[in-house]
């Protein structure tokens, strides 16, 4: 196990360091192949909470049973 957390760490921080080099050269590239997928996920994940909280969002019946000439 310790064998391997040097390197590990090293190669964490060589990605960290790649990644936000690149962000600062190329914002668009990067915001097109990093940014946009990271923030269309954090958007899908707490979608739920953020419309239920503002009333977008109501559970639907599961059933709903209508007659012709009958009212509501």
């Amino acid at each position: 196990m310790t064998d391997y957390l040097i390197p590990g760490t090293v190669t964490v921080a060589a990605i960290i360091a790649g990644l936000l080099v690149w962000r600062r050269l190329h914002r668009v590239s990067f915001w097109l192949v990093v940014g946009f997928p990271v923030k269309a996920l954090v958007v899908y994940s707490t979608w739920k909470a953020v419309a239920s909280g503002c009333g977008l969002a109501r559970r639907r019946q599961r059933w709903r049973w209508t007659f012709p000439g009958l009212g509501g």
